[in-house]
């Protein structure tokens, strides 16, 4: 759909973003889709650092998207108003099914890969395994095994049901995510034309006009952690699979080996902490059991 041309920033509707490590990418494809709305966007942090602004701001605005577990985890509650529409932030684990977190906070809240753990590295170390045992771990027996091969579908039907419960149907949008390639860098920082896609998706419920063009901002997550889908995954899922894995504000990767041993260099940091991200524990558990049988 076509729109006028730009809009004196004084006439253009306001628009706030409050969401995690994606509100940057969201707020610039909704600048990027409709010149008609500013949109100022707020991360946890930012958040955090300017909570009394960003609270008096969302009562003034035209619109307001917000993470709904932010509320939660920030601590505060926009109410029930018609301009406030809360949003899941995109997650998707089809990709990634080894990966996860391990803690909030403390020594295995970050790892190698940030917040990014290797459940099959974890339960290695746990269960007594060398560097070199815990390497030759991985491989399409241990992915059967852990049902890794038959994650997709869960982790589709899972994102299609939450965004489904915040009022949006994604079924179309994800079949052409899922046709272009790996769409996630890791587990919750999808690439860039998801957000547009997801943009597109917020202005048209809005009932706003949407430049059609298939231009995106820069995606500001590449810059962060990426996650490789494993190769014997990869074929599986028919895209390109690796053991490349890129730590944050680098551009240089690890190999398997690399990373297994800089997992384990953070976990003999912790000898007597346990993963305590409950959404975590039943793969961990189920991947110690799997690592013990292989002793």
């Amino acid at each position: 759909m076509e729109q006028r041309g730009d809009v004196p920033e004084n006439d253009r509707r306001q628009w706030l973003v409050i969401f995690n490590c994606q509100a940057q990418g969201l707020a610039n494809c909704l600048t990027l889709l409709n010149n008609e709305i500013t949109v100022d966007h707020y991360d946890p942090a930012t958040f955090t650092a300017n909570r009394a602004e960003v609270l008096q701001l969302a009562k003034n605005c035209d619109r307001v998207i917000v993470a709904p577990e932010l509320e939660v985890i920030l601590d505060f509650d926009l109410g029930p108003g018609e301009n406030v529409w809360r949003i899941p932030p995109l997650y998707f684990t089809g990709y990634h099914p080894d990966s996860c977190n391990l803690a909030d906070t403390g020594p295995l809240s970050t790892g190698p890969l940030g917040h990014y753990h290797s459940a099959l590295a974890y339960a290695a170390y746990r269960s007594g395994f060398t560097e070199s045992q815990a390497v030759q771990l991985f491989g399409s027996e241990a992915y059967e095994s852990l049902g890794y091969f038959d994650h997709w579908t869960a982790a589709a039907e899972q994102l299609l049901f939450t965004y489904d419960r915040f009022g949006m149907n994604l079924s179309e949008i994800f079949v052409k995510w899922s046709r272009s390639g790996p769409f996630m860098h890791t587990i919750n920082h999808p690439k860039i034309h998801c957000l547009r896609d997801l943009a597109k998706a917020l202005l048209v419920r809005a009932g706003c006009k949407v430049f059609d063009t298939d231009i995106v901002p820069y995606d500001n997550l590449i810059n962060g952690p990426i996650y490789p889908v494993y190769t014997e995954l990869g074929t599986r899922l028919g895209v390109r699979g690796s053991y490349g894995f890129k730590s944050g504000d680098t551009f240089r990767l690890k190999t398997l080996e690399q990373f297994v041993a800089a997992c384990f260099h953070v976990y003999r940091g912790a000898p007597e902490t346990r993963a305590s991200m409950e959404i975590f524990l039943p793969r961990l558990d189920q991947a110690v059991s799997f690592v013990k049988g292989r002793k």
